[in-house]
């Protein structure tokens, strides 16, 4: 707010500076950060599918590499001393074994050299257990009693194993298994092959070319890595547990959020294993080249700031001198000066309307005279303007409570209603006519406190004295008495159940008559007395309104006297003088 009043306490110089700076800066920050917001965009999405198309190659090459395995290990089980001794394990002979032994040494030697990644191959039969003589066998655990053992046996099938520590071998080195069962011309149970390969081996291979701060690593069909993460990003992206619900196909791409930043993820599915490649990278990483364009966005507003400083002060000399020009005259017909005119050679917007101005000042003294006229017409025309107000406000009330009553069949009731609001139209319309009769008058407002009866059943009784009968075709304007006694009703019993209570007296004095309203309800303080005098209600009923028709019917005859305090009720008296003749003439 404080700087709206700064910019209306400025000259139309200043504020012209002020608009070729808002207009500058703000052209020059929009056009900029559009051409950041979409070299981001551009940037986010080409490096998205430049990590995927990598991603993709990665996972073939590690699909080739554990397809490879797989190749040597079906090259290993149907070698022939691997074939002789399953046919010792199917007869159940161990007389064989350490033969057997020594032959698959050889064996297990070739499938090594032939993949280096490979750290070591056992196997385990009924008739002992196989493994290359350069190994130092684990003897203090049986392969029965390792999980690899359990995993085989629940799920039956040949399986690969997430990166954990050998238990089979001495060394405690991490590595990860292939489980797999013996491809033999008859039945064989109880025979495992297991391979082990380097951890620190097969996770540079899944790293592979990935580059520009992306983290490559694996996920199990459990959403857990397949070998321990070693960068803390790639930690607490597993840890939060969301990764396994955004990769919902066989490959794709798309940012996520963690901890307020956002973050960049690809993923493929691997076809040899139940793993998926996933990489993972900072947006903000991608988007570090955009920074200088930041600062040259920003370098740039505050060119355009500085340029339009230095020339906003010629442009706005220029463009004012014309208005100024215009000034001087207008302040030479605020001196009553009428000939006084503007002259300029620019057909532009200013010269435009100094020639209006000139057309203006040339009808000024013609127009004199009309206003003179129509000042003589103007209590006739303020007198209907507020009038017009005066429609009655609670019909959507009665109309509501005509549809209630006909829902709970109360025929006459409605029917009554329906008389008493045409009755009341008939009366407050009058023919289209300012001035009604003291007696209608008297009759519109029974017909309104009937349908408020209605309305508000139980509420509040009323009472209409008229002291001298003859008063009855006194001449008077219309819609008088509803306005107060609406008053009553809405803010006198806005607090009451019931009991309310509203009487209506017309009494003659010589030349005056006196007409007055009373209530019984919550009354009025000091400071609510003196608001009705000044407000005007929002429904075009407040009190106000009627004070000043009655100003401009009677001017200063009509007196208006409010009697009230709270708790006590509420007493409105109107003193008009007789002047029927006048006002029937003026209607």
């Amino acid at each position: 707010m404080n700087s709206l009043d700064y910019l209306r306490r400025q000259s139309f110089r200043n504020k012209l500076k002020i608009a070729f700076l808002a207009v500058i800066v703000l052209s020059v920050l929009m056009t900029g950060g559009l051409s950041y917001y979409i070299s981001a965009a551009t940037l986010e999405k080409n490096a998205l599918k430049l990590t995927q198309d990598t991603v993709v190659r990665s996972a073939q090459i590690v699909d080739e590499k554990l397809n490879k395995l797989m190749l040597i290990m079906m090259t290993f089980m149907i070698s022939q001393p691997f074939y002789d001794m399953l046919r010792d394990v199917v007869s159940g002979d161990d007389g064989r074994y350490y033969t057997h032994l020594n032959d698959l040494d050889n064996v297990f030697s070739q499938a090594r050299v032939a993949e280096p990644l490979i750290q070591s191959i056992y196997v385990s039969t009924p008739i002992g257990e196989f493994y290359p003589s350069s190994m130092n066998r684990n003897r203090l655990t049986a392969f029965e009693d390792t999980f690899l053992y359990e995993r085989i046996e629940q799920e039956k099938k040949n399986l690969w194993v997430e990166g954990h520590e050998d238990m089979l071998f001495s060394g405690k080195d991490r590595v990860i298994s292939l489980i797999l069962e013996p491809i033999f011309d008859t039945p064989v149970s109880g025979v495992y092959i297991v391979v082990n390969i380097r951890e620190d081996g097969f996770r540079k291979l899944v790293q592979g070319d990935i580059e520009g701060g992306a983290s490559s690593f694996l996920l199990n069909a459990e959403g857990e890595t397949v070998y321990p993460a070693k960068e803390k990003l790639v930690r607490q992206a597993v840890d939060a547990g969301n990764l396994k619900g955004m990769m919902n196909r066989s490959e794709g791409s798309q940012s996520f959020e963690l901890d307020g930043e956002t973050y960049l993820l690809n993923y493929v599915r691997l076809d040899i294993a139940d793993w998926t490649m996933t990489t993972i990278r900072s947006r903000a990483g991608v988007l570090k080249d955009l920074v200088v364009v930041k600062w040259l966005i920003a370098g740039v507003a505050l060119a355009a700031f500085i340029v339009t400083i230095l020339i906003s002060g010629a442009f706005a000399r220029y463009l004012l001198k014309p208005l100024q020009g215009l000034l001087r005259v207008m302040k030479r017909v605020e001196s009553n000066d009428l000939t006084a005119r503007f002259e300029s050679g620019s057909g532009d917007e200013l010269g435009q309307v100094g020639f209006r101005f000139n057309r203006m000042l040339e009808q000024i003294v013609v127009l004199i005279d009309e206003v003179t006229e129509a000042q003589t017409h103007k209590r006739t025309a303020e007198i209907k303007a507020l009038s017009s107000q005066m429609d009655p406000h609670f019909l959507y009330n009665t109309l509501n409570t005509i549809y209630w009553k006909l829902k709970l069949k109360q025929i006459e009731p409605s029917q009554q209603m329906v008389m008493s609001l045409s009755r009341l139209f008939q009366l407050g319309l009058n023919n289209g006519r300012e001035i009604t009769t003291l007696s209608k008058e008297l009759e519109h407002v029974r017909q309104y406190l009937e349908l408020q009866l209605s309305c508000y059943e139980g509420l509040f009784s009323y009472e209409i004295h008229a002291r001298e009968p003859g008063l009855s075709e006194l001449s008077i304007p219309r819609i008088i008495l509803q306005p107060l006694v609406e008053n009553s009703i809405l803010h006198g019993f806005h607090d009451l159940k019931h009991g309310g209570r509203i009487e209506i007296e017309i009494a003659g004095d010589g030349e005056r008559w006196t007409l007055a309203v009373r209530d019984n309800g919550s009354g009025m303080d000091e400071d609510q007395v003196r608001a009705l005098f000044w407000l005007e209600s929002k429904k075009g009923y407040a009190v106000s309104n009627l004070i000043r028709r009655l100003q401009l019917y009677y001017g200063d005859g009509a007196e208006f006297h409010v009697d009230s305090a709270p708790e006590r009720g509420t007493e409105i008296r109107i003193s008009l003088p007789k002047k029927g003749e006048q006002l029937n003439e003026q209607s």
